[in-house]
Order: structure tokens, then C-alpha cells, then sequence
């Protein structure tokens, strides 16, 4: 059974760099508070922490992990814990996209039977991430984009504001992946503080619970305001078998509904059968997949471990799956391939 996953993490030293040297350069205005939640994040995060290494190896030690495991290839994307570029100055950071995605590229030309790449873009600068997704695309080979979550402290995408980036995946004919990001500090003091110990804090803000919710908010908004009547052809990729939304489909169709002022062309939940294709993330549980393919289909059913925050076999969960050999062929690379032009 031939494997392509396609959430799976790389991360660059000259970025971890950029990120450091701008903290060391900024004085916290609450320094105690800073503490605390570096320790919050240090203790809660250990399920999932990969080292440098895991991140930053694009080569020999990678490709024996796939190898190892059952993986034909990795979509690579853009993921580091430490070095979030969203925090650095505008004139610093876009070309730091930029530059990321050069690394990516490099890295699939070195393998191009075993990597592809989505590219990663500045959000907060819709004109710029627009135009870094077209040169991504049409330069470098990338085949689509993700998104790390909501941007500019808090902003879902959905504000009219961040329409062009939309519009240039639906022209380029890429999907773009609306991966969960760290809530904004409002929502996790409001939320996800007052746990002890203190790293119940940071793991429910974050891979343990909200920010899957906040994610699966993230492709709500999208689609109630009316995104797809005016991009009929986007793809939108979600992860984590779809960051809760699934569960929720007939409950929101039916809550929608009779809102005045409600100008959708379709049920919420056509759009999210038509548009959107989900991802385990490495979650592999199959009353969550069984569910999926009940509520979404098994042509919009995509693989992902998310390494290298999610390790091990990827390949066993879904060959010993109780579904047809078709099915499986689906899943695994197919609709994949069909997706990202592969």
C-alpha cells in the first residue's frame, strides 16, 4: 500500500535564530507572567516535543524514518514550536516566509520521489501572503499552503481583508491547510489557566484540546461567510479528522438555517462535504475515522501523521482498517495525489 502523508513538520535553524535574537531584544512587559507560561508549555507539551534534529533533518536520517515506518512520502510544511514568525517585525519576517519556503523547495529537489511541499505565508499581510502562495506555486513547485491558525493576534480569516488568499489558491487550484495554532493570550487566560499541575494549562490550550476547537472554528467561519458561493472550487484541507466539525454537521445545518440574513446558497454542511478534505493527524482511532467516512466520504479522506510531533507507524492503523482495499487505496494516496496534482 503506497503512503503519503501530507501534515508533516520541518523546521530551520536560521529561523529558530531570527526568533531568539528578536526575545533577547524586547523586554516582557509582565516578565513573571512570561515564566510562568514557558513552564506551563515546557511541562505540558512533553507528549508531543520533538527535538531540533527531527525537525531540521530533511535528508538520509528522515528518509530512513519513512522508511522505517511505511511512508512513500512526506508533504512538508513549515511547523516549529520555538519560532513562531508571526512575533517577528513585518520588514523581518516576510522574507523569512520566503526564505523557509526556498528551504522547503531545495529540500523536495534533493527528493523529489519522496517529498512535496506546501508552502507557509505571512498572514497578517494578506497582499504579500498572496502573492508569496503564487511564487511558491509557480516557482518552486509547492502544492498548496498552510495556515498556522488564526493571525495578528486573533484574527480568524474570514475578515474580508484576507480574501485574496483565497482567491490565489482557488486560481492556482491548491488547497490551503487551516492547521490549529496557540490561542491568543485573552483566550487562555479566559480559558486555559487556574489548572494544576501547570502544564494542564498549556496542553488544553493546545494540542490536548482548544486549539483543535479553535481550528474547527476557524473552517466554520469560513464557510458561514460565504467563502465558497464566491470560490466554489476552493479545497480546504483540516486536520485532527476535522477538529470537531464532523461530529456537528446535521446540529449546525439545522441551527443555521433559520437565521435571517442567512444569503448561503447551501446547507453548511454541502459546503463542508464539497470542500473541505479531512486528515487523522496522527490520531488514529477508527470510531473517529468510521465517523468521518459516514459524514464526509471516503474520497475526501487524506493521510497525516504530523511528525515530528506524532511518531511511529503510520501505515499498520490503516491497512488493518475494516474497509475495502479500494478504500484503502483512497485514503492512503489517491485521493491525495488527485488532490495535489501529484
Amino acid at each position: 500500500m503506497k503512503l503519503i502523508t501530507l501534515e508533516e513538520h520541518a523546521g530551520f535553524d536560521y529561523a529558530n535564530k531570527a526568533v531568539n535574537d528578536f526575545l533577547k531584544s524586547t523586554t516582557p512587559s509582565d516578565p513573571k507572567k512570561l515564566q510562568k507560561m514557558a513552564k506551563s508549555f515546557s511541562e505540558g507539551l512533553t507528549a508531543y516535543a520533538p527535538t531540533p534534529e527531527q525537525l531540521q533533518d530533511l535528508d538520509q536520517k528522515r528518509l530512513d524514518y519513512m522508511d522505517k515506518n511505511g511512508i512513500d512520502m512526506q508533504v512538508l510544511s513549515y511547523l516549529d514550536p520555538n519560532a513562531n514568525l508571526d512575533m517577528l517585525p513585518e520588514a523581518t519576517s516576510v522574507p523569512l516566509f520566503s526564505k523557509v519556503n526556498d528551504s522547503i523547495a531545495a529540500a523536495v529537489k534533493r527528493h523529489p520521489d519522496r517529498f512535496a511541499g506546501f508552502a507557509t505565508l505571512p498572514t497578517f499581510n494578506p497582499t504579500a501572503a498572496a502573492e508569496e502562495l503564487h511564487r511558491a506555486v509557480t516557482e518552486l513547485g509547492m502544492k498548496g499552503a498552510m495556515i498556522l491558525g488564526t493571525t495578528d493576534n486573533g484574527h480568524f480569516l474570514d475578515e474580508e481583508r484576507f480574501f485574496p488568499i483565497f482567491e490565489m489558491a482557488a486560481k492556482l487550484d491548491v488547497p490551503l491547510y487551516i492547521h490549529p495554532s496557540i490561542p491568543n493570550e485573552t483566550v487562555r487566560d479566559q480559558y486555559y489557566s487556574g489548572m494544576n499541575p501547570i502544564g494542564f494549562n498549556a496542553i488544553m490550550a493546545t494540542p490536548g484540546w482548544g486549539w483543535h476547537m479553535e481550528a474547527g472554528l476557524h473552517i466554520n467561519r469560513l464557510i458561514l461567510s460565504g467563502l465558497f458561493d464566491k470560490l466554489p472550487n476552493l479545497k480546504l484541507i483540516s486536520g485532527h479528522w476535522g477538529e470537531f466539525v464532523p461530529f456537528f454537521l446535521e446540529r449546525i445545518d439545522e441551527a443555521t438555517a433559520p437565521i435571517p440574513g442567512n444569503n448561503l446558497q447551501h446547507p453548511f454542511s454541502y459546503y463542508y462535504k464539497k470542500n473541505i478534505y479531512i486528515t487523522p493527524s496522527g490520531m488514529f482511532t477508527w470510531p473517529q475515522m468510521q465517523l468521518a467516512m459516514q459524514e464526509v466520504s471516503v474520497d475526501h479522506i487524506v493521510w497525516a501523521q504530523d511528525y515530528p510531533f506524532v511518531k511511529g507507524d503510520a501505515a499498520t492503523f490503516l491497512a488493518k482498517a475494516p474497509i475495502t482495499e479500494d478504500e484503502k487505496e483512497m485514503i492512503s494516496h489517491t485521493n491525495t495525489e488527485k488532490l495535489l496534482h501529484l
